[in-house]
């Protein structure tokens, strides 16, 4: 079954801002295999999502020279753009 990545992209733009208003600092950083938003379309896809979220710059992947299941994303304050609606 394909992925349908606008439901991918919403999920994962919605989980993202809970771990940044939750967070203890300015620019959280989760690793990419505790996003739950992976159990959507599985790991490739929200990898994918991720790479566009970073053209944004709303995320930062760390350890983009690894594969991706080894990846870390920095979550940029922009993410409150998804309050605002602007993304």
């Amino acid at each position: 079954m394909p992925c349908d990545f606008e439901t991918l992209y919403y999920h994962v733009k919605q989980e993202l801002l809970e771990i940044f208003k939750r967070a203890d600092r300015p620019v959280p950083r989760v690793k990419i295999k505790e996003l739950k938003s992976a159990e959507i379309c599985g790991l490739v896809n929200l990898a994918k999502v991720l790479l566009y979220l970073e053209h944004l710059g709303v995320v930062t992947i760390i350890n983009k020279e690894y594969y991706f299941q080894e990846w870390e994303v920095d979550i940029q304050p922009q993410v409150l753009d998804v309050l605002f609606e602007q993304i």
